[in-house]
């Protein structure tokens, strides 16, 4: 097997022929990420490969890019009869994971989530756009947001995303997208017996409460002022979870009732939109259209085993290459509303998600 169609760009000079190659990119993750694996001399040559961590890289699959940024390991070995290196890497948007947030103050007021967002980013020279069609208000519903000078660039960035209901990406060209769930449609459906190969899902309560106490304060004045600003409370209910199971968050800066009121929703649906989980296997990397199969696009599902009939979200994917498996592309799937700012919960099976049955299908 060859993997031709994966390719790695270091200094205006391309590297195939992977032995096995993977690359990752989510709608979850601040960054994608590649691994990548091949004899250390490949046709021919006599020379091991002049690619050293830290080298700055593209890696294309049919020619799109998906990861733009840095080789972070280089792991060459050998033994009387063969050589083989492996390396690894992720985007540029992998140094707001490992360093420091530097700005020139640490609190803020009535911020704009995506001139923050820039400010955190700018010292590591990436770019901060929104997704295309999305309109964020022109400041933060929370007031205030305090960034801690220890923190990693990547949580001061989940904490400003956070108040603005968005998700940080990497755009796969060495930029930031700020997200949230999209409504655009793959063309091609997932139908078991047709084009998954395999299956698995998790349905877990796990991180999942029956109530949801968000509990906070609010800096009085004339009119917002005594109780009302010293207990501030929101309350949401998962009516799928057991009774016993309560949490109680205290959320960063201050926060009206309604602010408080739309946490505690926005908590309980969110964890119950991730609670169910669903991974697919098809043959390829791309589609009936012939493009690579997409993520942040939602696709109907058919899947009698793991008792799912209905629209889902494709979140994830990962391409990958091998001897033995050949080209193929994993899918993780979530439902559609999980990434919104406001989904809402209901019953399950009467109401927000009647696509899993719970292990069979009507």
């Amino acid at each position: 097997m060859t993997g031709d169609e994966i390719t790695l760009l270091v200094g205006g000079r391309k590297y195939s022929g992977w032995e096995s190659a993977r690359v990752t990119r989510s709608m979850e993750s601040i960054s994608g990420s590649f691994a990548l694996a091949v004899s250390e001399r490949w046709a021919g040559q006599d020379q091991s490969w002049p690619i050293r961590e830290g080298d700055e890289v593209t890696v294309q699959v049919n020619g799109v890019p998906l990861v733009t940024g840095h080789l972070d390991d280089r792991d060459p070995e050998f033994d009387a009869n063969s050589g083989s290196i492996s390396i690894t890497g992720r985007d540029k948007t992998g140094d707001l994971v490992d360093s420091s947030v530097l700005l020139d103050h640490w609190s803020f007021k009535n911020f704009s989530p995506l001139d923050l967002a820039k400010q955190i980013c700018r010292p590591f020279g990436i770019s901060v756009r929104l997704q295309d069609g999305l309109i964020l208000p022109a400041t933060s519903l929370s007031k205030k947001l305090d960034i801690d000078p220890g923190d990693k660039a990547a949580t001061a960035l989940e904490h400003v995303c956070r108040a603005a209901a968005v998700l940080p990406m990497s755009d796969g060209v060495g930029g930031l997208v700020l997200v949230r769930s999209s409504t655009a449609r793959c063309k091609t459906e997932l139908v078991q017996g047709k084009n998954i190969l395999s299956g698995k899902a998790r349905f877990s309560h796990a991180n999942r409460f029956h109530r949801y106490l968000v509990l906070g304060q609010h800096k009085g004045n004339d009119d917002f002022s005594g109780e009302d600003s010293a207990a501030v409370k929101g309350e949401a209910t998962d009516p799928n979870v057991r009774s016993s199971r309560v949490l109680v968050i205290r959320p960063e800066g201050n926060l009206t009732r309604a602010q408080a009121q739309k946490r505690a929703e926005w908590e309980a649906a969110h964890r119950a939109a991730r609670g169910d989980a669903v991974s697919v296997k098809v043959q390829g990397w791309t589609h009936s259209t012939g493009a690579l199969w997409p993520i942040n696009e939602v696709t109907r599902v058919r899947s009698a085993r793991l008792g799912i009939n209905g629209d889902m979200l494709i979140s994830q994917a990962t391409y990958s290459a091998d001897r033995i498996g050949g080209r193929v592309t994993e899918l993780e799937l979530r439902r559609p509303g999980a990434f919104q700012p406001q989904p809402s919960v209901a019953s399950e099976g009467d109401g927000l998600w009647k696509e899993i049955r719970r292990g069979s299908l009507t």
